[in-house]
C-alpha cells in the first residue's frame, strides 16, 4: 500500500515520461522549419528579403532554446526517464546545435556585409533540408521501439546525406579556390562552407545518438 501510495505522489509531482517525446518532436520539428528558411534565404539575391528571413530564423533559434532548456531542466525534476538520462543531454544539445549552426550562416554572412549564396551553400542548404526532415522522422518514431527497425534505416539515411554535402562542399571548395582571387570573398566563403558542413554533420551527431539509444533497447 505505501509503495502504492509513493508511486502515486511521485508521478504526480514527476514530469511525463513521454513530455520528453514531445518536447523532442517540437525542438526536431523547429530544425526543419529553420532549414527551410535558410534554404529560402540561400536563394534570395535581395538584402531586405535576406534580412526577413534570418529575423524568422532567429526566432525559430530562440523557441527551440527554450525546449532545450526545459528537457535540461526536466532532467532535475523527473524521476523516470523514458531513456538514459546522458542520452537525453545528448540528444537534446545535438538537435539544438543544429539549429544554432543554421543561425550562424547569416549571421557570418552578413559580418562580411554580403547576402549572395554560390550555386554549391544553396545546393547544401537543400540538403542541410534533407537530412533535417530525416533527423524529425527519427525523432518522431522514437516513442516507441517497434519502430526500431525503420528508425535505424533513417539514421542511415541521414549519414548518406551528410556524404553528399561532403562532396558538394568538395566541389564548391575546388570551384572557390581555382576561380576567385579576392581574400575577403575567400575568407568569407570558406568560412560559410565550414559552417554548412558543421549544421549537416549535427545532423549526423543526433543520427548517432538516436542509434545508441535504439540498439540500447532492441
Amino acid at each position: 500500500m505505501a509503495n502504492a501510495t509513493l508511486g502515486r505522489l511521485m508521478a504526480a509531482i514527476s514530469p511525463r515520461n513521454d513530455n520528453y517525446f514531445v518536447l523532442f518532436n517540437s525542438l526536431a520539428d523547429c530544425v526543419v522549419r529553420g532549414s527551410k528558411v535558410l534554404a529560402m534565404m540561400s536563394a534570395v539575391k535581395d538584402s531586405t528579403k535576406f534580412d526577413e528571413h534570418f529575423a524568422e530564423l532567429r526566432k525559430i533559434e530562440s523557441e527551440a532554446d527554450e525546449y532545450t532548456r526545459e528537457i535540461l531542466l526536466s532532467l532535475h525534476k523527473t524521476f523516470i526517464t523514458p531513456f538514459d538520462r546522458r542520452e537525453i543531454r545528448e540528444l537534446a544539445m545535438a538537435l539544438d546545435d543544429i539549429i544554432d549552426y543554421m543561425e550562424d550562416i547569416p549571421q557570418s554572412a552578413k559580418i562580411y556585409g554580403e547576402s549572395a549564396f554560390t550555386p554549391e551553400m544553396v545546393a547544401l542548404s537543400q540538403i542541410l533540408l534533407r537530412a533535417s526532415e530525416k533527423v524529425r522522422d527519427a525523432v518522431s518514431m522514437l516513442s516507441d521501439m517497434k519502430n526500431s527497425e525503420k528508425i535505424l534505416r533513417t539514421c542511415a539515411e541521414i549519414s548518406g546525406i551528410e556524404g553528399e554535402a561532403d562532396h558538394v562542399m568538395r566541389a564548391g571548395m575546388h570551384r572557390l579556390f581555382a576561380e576567385e582571387s579576392d581574400a575577403r570573398t575567400l575568407i568569407r566563403s570558406k568560412e560559410l562552407y565550414d559552417i554548412f558542413e558543421e549544421a549537416v554533420d549535427s545532423c549526423e551527431d543526433v543520427a548517432d545518438v538516436i542509434h545508441g539509444v535504439v540498439l540500447e533497447r532492441i
